[in-house]
């Protein structure tokens, strides 16, 4: 499966469990906000109730300071809660007690205060930890408003509708905000939150596993390829000396069988060079690299160098060396340090032109050994330099240009450079050049 197929099907999934997961907080939500409206309408309840039992204390007093008894046979009252007799008794019990209370203060002319209902609801609500804007309205039997109570709500929830009397009725009208609402299903936001960010982040990691493992797999059929290539060229050559050899065609031409043989031993040396890097690699990644560290002569090292590529390449190769050492040796294991330079030179050289010109500086600043090594190859693209020293890596021109190599190389230079102390840097411009700086501790 390709990686855009994979992130396709992510980015469908995402939106899906997005969808999923609002759907289901608009569910847990809207239960709230029900619940929410059941407590106002309670509450609401409750203020009428008691502005009821503020009103049976005034008859009360009434009662006291006239030192005579209250009138108050039922008989004596008008049921309004419906045209019928069997209206009112399907009523339940507390609603026609209710509305023949109601009554009674009616009739000792103690009429429903609105506003104490507002002032009661209002503290009722903040006991409850409602916040809410609201109007507490008195209706008459046709729903004409006749007495109203706060700020005119636009839109809102209305409560149970209390009847009063002569079919007069009572309500609120109640602006539930969504804040309040959330604040009640914090828990379970935060629950679904991080549910939502757990998915999301088993996703990512599957993702991950998936391109490493696209990643890999590509790495090791690269790697197949130029291993087959690059060792079945020096492996066909000294086959072909061997051939020679066994036929004694070149017995009788020493120089000739000396060049043969020449050519079969610096065949044998690559491929050996070769296998140590990929070993070299392999042991690093178990265990850190054992290094026989000693000092060691720059300027020497870097000469012995030039003149092994000089006479091996068949470019024309023009170097250029400046030293400023400071009499400083640096103290480095010589096998390894003399690798990591030759495979910066191997590759100025081989991802050039025809020719090539390499600059080598040593220099010793602030306590360290800078080692730069500058040439005038085809250079490195922005793209590149962030995977360049990935194991098994190779630059896109290098690709175009069907350079043969297994992508080791400078990964290599890396783990050596930084098993004694040091780094390596790059600094190059595709289609100018690519310099190298190793800096090592003295």
């Amino acid at each position: 499966m390709k990686i855009i197929h994979l992130f396709l099907i992510f980015a469908i999934g995402l939106i899906c469990l997005f969808f999923l997961q609002a759907s289901w907080l608009y569910y847990v939500y809207r239960l709230h906000l029900q619940k929410i409206n059941e407590s106002i309408d309670s509450i609401f309840y409750k203020a009428v109730e008691k502005e009821l039992d503020l009103r049976f204390l005034e008859l009360e007093k009434m009662a006291i300071e006239s030192f005579t008894d209250a009138d108050v046979r039922i008989d004596s009252f008008k049921i309004h809660s419906g045209d019928s007799k069997e209206a009112f008794e399907n009523k339940s019990v507390v609603s026609q007690q209710f509305a023949m209370v109601q009554q009674l203060m009616e009739a000792n002319n103690i009429h429903f205060n609105p506003v104490r209902v507002d002032s009661i609801f209002h503290s009722l609500l903040q006991l409850n930890q409602y916040p809410f804007s609201y109007q507490v309205i008195l209706a008459d039997s046709i729903g004409r408003i006749l007495k109203t109570t706060g700020h005119e709500i636009v839109k809102g929830a209305k409560t149970i509708a209390l009847p009063i009397v002569k079919g007069e009725e009572t309500y609120a009208i109640v602006k539930v905000s969504a804040p309040t609402v959330f604040k009640k299903m914090l828990a379970i936001l935060i629950v679904s939150i991080l549910i939502f960010f757990f998915i999301i982040a088993c996703s990512v990691y599957g993702i991950k596993i998936s391109i490493d493992q696209h990643y890999l797999n590509r790495l090791r059929k690269n790697f197949t390829h130029a291993l087959t290539h690059d060792m079945k060229t020096p492996l066909a050559t000294i086959h072909s000396v061997l051939v020679q050899l066994e036929k004694g065609t070149i017995n009788n031409a020493p120089d000739l069988r000396q060049k043969f043989n020449a050519v079969a031993i610096e065949q044998v040396l690559n491929l050996q060079t070769t296998v140590n890097r990929i070993l070299t690699l392999a042991s690093i990644e178990k265990r850190p690299l054992s290094l026989n560290k000693q000092p060691v002569d720059l300027p020497a090292m870097v000469q012995s160098l030039i003149d092994k590529f000089t006479i091996k390449s068949p470019k024309n190769i023009s170097f250029q060396t400046f030293y400023d050492l400071q009499n400083s040796k640096v103290l480095a294991d010589p096998y390894y340090l003399n690798n990591a330079i030759s495979n910066l030179i191997d590759n100025a050289i081989k991802y050039s032109g025809d020719s090539v010109e390499i600059i080598i500086e040593c220099t010793k600043e602030d306590h360290r050994i800078y080692i730069r090594i500058k040439d005038t190859g085809f250079g490195i693209s922005l793209n590149d330099q962030l995977k360049i020293f990935k194991p098994f890596e190779r630059g896109a021109e290098i690709k175009r240009n069907r350079i043969s190599g297994f992508g080791i190389g400078l990964n290599y230079v890396q783990r050596v450079i930084e098993a004694h102390g040091g780094v390596v840097t790059l600094l190059s411009q595709e289609g100018i050049g690519s310099e190298f700086i190793i800096t090592l501790p003295i």
